[in-house]
């Protein structure tokens, strides 16, 4: 399951790396600004889109794989007053929840974590399932070029290096291969903790993402039922041959 790979010192460190991040929060947020009905975020991770939209008002629940991403997420919420939301831990290939949705989204990519075609379908036919009638489906998604360019990086390298007001710090690192067949990048991450200058945990984890097509995603979502699919091609996050935006409707 996609949230094993989140867990421990890299679920308490995601917002550090993340932070300066502001493009998906703010797409989403306007997007769902006023919203009147209840959406679900699948692979919501620590809340960093979710919960500036709940703070506007809107009601949102939160899907992921991490019990530990989860668990940031509800005590970021508790701080920020917003105790109560509701969050479910599942996979977002097979999920079922007792209630159905106006709008779910997945942001940032993270529908890619679903490497296998079939886990893909899944979610689809999952997302389908929860809507209301009339329900929209978003999802934006990249293509990482250079990992398709390199095909492969042998040699580790940095990829963040976070200094916390604390002096904690941690060091990202990456290496690729690239399957150009399965449109997958396998990444193997190591992390390195410090405190105090000294090194206290390093921890290897392999993760793999796949690329879809910009066409290959639209037949994707046609073959998961939906009625009408579009890009947003006006969304901020969509750049024409790198990353794309889709809505569909049920």
């Amino acid at each position: 399951m996609q949230g094993d790979h989140y867990v421990g010192a890299v679920a308490d460190w995601y917002d550090d790396w993340l932070g300066a991040r502001r493009d998906d929060v703010e797409f989403y947020s306007s997007y769902f600004a006023e919203f009147p009905g209840t959406v679900l975020e699948l692979a919501c991770g620590t809340g960093r889109i979710l919960l500036p939209i709940a703070k506007a008002g809107v009601e949102i629940h939160g899907l992921d794989g991490s019990e530990d991403m989860l668990r940031v997420l509800e005590e970021k919420a508790r701080q920020r007053g917003l105790a109560g939301i509701m969050v479910y831990h599942q996979p977002m290939e097979a999920f079922s929840i007792p209630t159905t949705f106006d709008a779910i989204f997945v942001a940032s990519g993270s529908f890619q974590l679903l490497t296998a075609p079939e886990d893909a379908l899944s979610s689809l036919n999952c997302v389908r399932e929860h809507l209301k009638d009339g329900g929209s489906f978003l999802a934006d998604i990249f293509i990482p070029w250079d990992a398709i360019t390199e095909r492969e990086s042998s040699a580790y390298h940095v990829t963040r290096d976070t200094v916390r007001p604390s002096g904690d710090r941690s060091i990202v690192l990456e290496r690729f291969t690239t399957d150009l067949t399965r449109q997958v990048k396998l990444g193997t991450y190591r992390y390195e903790f410090y405190s105090d200058k000294h090194l206290v945990t390093c921890v290897t984890d392999d993760l793999a993402i796949r690329w879809y097509w910009k066409d290959e995603f639209l037949r994707l979502l046609g073959d998961a039922g939906f009625t009408e699919v579009q890009m947003l091609t006006e969304s901020p996050l969509y750049k024409e041959g790198h990353s794309f935006v889709f809505k569909a409707t049920k």
